[in-house]
């Protein structure tokens, strides 16, 4: 399934729980690298204004570490591609990749 499609059934099961997706709300994008480097490394790279970046240190020696980037958006599956798309080529640069995002209510 397309990136953009799968993205579209995702928003439509929240819909259905009732969660109002025409509000701005906080999508955390999770990825997973090697090292504790590349984790950082890829870190430093997306950071931007309106960007919250959280490096997770792996509970267990043989798990990734994980990159939690959050942005506050209005989640339409055009927005949530996007950003995912990106942020996969991103973490691809540094040894890593994408692990999926979540959505949050903040209500």
């Amino acid at each position: 399934m397309a990136l953009l499609e799968e993205n579209t059934a995702y928003l439509k099961e929240f819909a259905a729980d009732g969660l109002d997706l025409t509000l701005v709300r906080a999508v955390e994008f999770a990825h997973v690298f090697p090292s504790e480097a590349e984790a950082a490394s890829f870190a430093e790279a997306a950071a931007g204004e309106g960007i919250d970046i959280d490096v997770l240190e792996p509970e267990d020696e043989v798990d990734p570490w994980e990159v939690a980037v959050t942005i506050e958006l209005v989640p339409t599956p055009e927005a949530i591609s996007e950003i995912e798309a990106r942020l996969e080529a991103l973490a691809q640069s540094f040894n890593g990749e994408s692990d999926g995002w979540g959505l949050y209510d903040d209500e």
